[in-house]
């Protein structure tokens, strides 16, 4: 019972990073017509191609940076981004901001995705995606209330937006157990569990079993990383006994991801992880094999975003009255973040299987398809449109917490966290491709119902 308020802790503190790690990045987009209202499109242009390319590199450069470093490297990031478009009039320097918050998003992103593998998985993962939903409806409250309703400038709407940075530093310092700190611990319990295996002849087994009840894997992953790294040496001497074996598995001394080699300080290994020791060309190979992931990923934000930036700017009652459109496009939003946030909160209550992960990218594009053909045949054409836009946030936000919590399930332990780093790179590939789709079909929709305005001429 003394450790339940400890794990409420704790899963309160990956609800609040995921929230205030994609804070920045949706305020940035809700003030994107402050930052450039002649160039909309380059906003979002510049808030998620950095995000893309920090997300692609990260495997080969995650596991020589420390956690911590990498948390305060976020929190910089996030307060350059709010105090650079709040200070700058030239719309250059702004562009600079939002690049900063691309940036932090994809670091933070990838980074705390990985420490998951540190907290029992699936739990920590399901409050990540609840609190990175709810950052939509965050964001685009905070400009809302501050700067549309309340009457503050939009400088000073950035610049209070900084307390999201100190919130971000006090969230991971004082909830959340640092790596450092998870690894000893478990190290410590190991090896008090080996310690009674040893005069129990057994006692291994049922240290095992009572980590699994805890609800960690680290045990399990650790015994699976020493059996790995056996079958890839050619296996070693097997004249021990099974309970000096099942010993020995739980004293293991490697951890497990990429990272925790570098991140525990003053806690060496005898010999680095399967994961720490990969060349740039395995890095890759193991990247590649996560498209029963990867790909989910990337067709839904594809099909999502091509509908946010290009279908749904061209839908208004009346299509000619670009306050109609301008008001139904505002209203998609706000229920499409609706959706996103239900449906990333549903981690805990439902798993998906692989198949129905592959299923709800398929009916993202039918919606695509539906919203593109009625948008110039008009066949429903009322605000009843606003259900298929909150169902799309539904799909968008059940296949990301999904296809985690999958990697999370099934990837073998000793390239878990590598994994679900790498697989970040899919969502931000989607949106970055669906932004240029988006302005193909806005002016093809544009030119379709007669509208002018476009940037692109179909």
């Amino acid at each position: 019972m003394a450790e339940q308020p400890e794990r409420r802790k704790t899963m309160a503190a990956w609800w609040l990073l995921g929230l205030l790690n994609n804070a920045a990045y949706v305020i940035m987009l809700a003030g994107a017509n402050e930052v450039s209202a002649a160039a909309v499109g380059l906003v979002y242009l510049c808030a998620v191609a950095p995000a893309m390319l920090c997300k692609a590199s990260a495997p080969y450069w995650f596991h020589l940076v420390r956690y911590s470093t990498r948390v305060h490297i976020v929190a910089l990031l996030m307060s350059c981004s709010y105090t650079t478009v709040a200070l700058s009039s030239a719309r250059g320097w702004q562009l600079l901001g939002v690049v900063f918050a691309s940036l932090q998003g994809g670091l933070g992103e990838a980074s705390c995705l990985a420490m998951t593998s540190y907290y029992s998985g699936r739990p920590a993962i399901s409050m990540w995606s609840s609190g990175t939903g709810f950052a939509g409806v965050f964001g685009y409250a905070w400009v809302a209330l501050l700067h549309m309703l309340g009457g503050l400038s939009f400088r000073a709407t950035l610049l209070l937006a900084n307390v999201t940075t100190a919130a971000w530093l006090a969230v991971y310092h004082l909830l959340l157990d640092p790596p450092e700190a998870r690894v000893q611990q478990l190290w410590r319990h190991d090896s008090d569990a080996a310690e009674v295996g040893s005069d129990g002849g057994g006692g291994a087994a049922a240290g095992v079993g009572a980590r699994r009840h805890d609800g960690a894997t680290l045990v399990v992953e650790a015994a699976a990383e020493v059996v790995a790294q056996r079958e890839e040496d050619g296996g070693r001497d097997g004249g021990e006994g099974d309970g000096r074996e099942q010993q020995r598995l739980l004293r293991v001394e490697a951890p497990l991801g990429s990272a925790q080699q570098q991140a525990v300080g003053g806690w060496s290994s005898p010999k680095p992880s399967r994961a720490a020791r990969m060349t740039w060309r395995e890095r890759l190979q193991r990247t590649v094999v996560l498209w029963p992931y990867t790909v989910p990923l990337f067709l839904v934000y594809f099909a999502e975003y091509a509908m946010q930036s290009g279908t749904w700017t061209a839908i208004g009652f009346p299509v000619a009255s670009t306050p109609a459109r301008h008001t139904f496009y505002v209203y998609a939003n706000w229920m499409y973040q609706a959706g996103v946030f239900v449906s990333r909160s549903s981690g805990m209550l439902w798993q998906a299987s692989r198949r129905a992960l592959w299923l709800m990218p398929l009916a993202q594009c039918v919606w695509l398809a539906f919203f593109i053909a009625n948008a110039v045949r008009k066949f429903w054409y009322n605000w009843g449109l606003l259900a298929p836009c909150f169902v799309t946030g539904l799909l968008g936000g059940a296949v990301y917490v999904n296809a985690f919590t999958l990697i999370s399930a099934e990837v073998p332990p000793q390239y878990r966290e590598f994994s679900l780093a790498a697989a970040s790179l899919a969502d931000s590939l989607g949106v970055a491709l669906a932004d240029v789709a988006g302005i193909l079909i806005q002016g093809c929709l544009f030119k379709a119902n007669g509208l002018p305005g476009a940037d692109f001429a179909c």
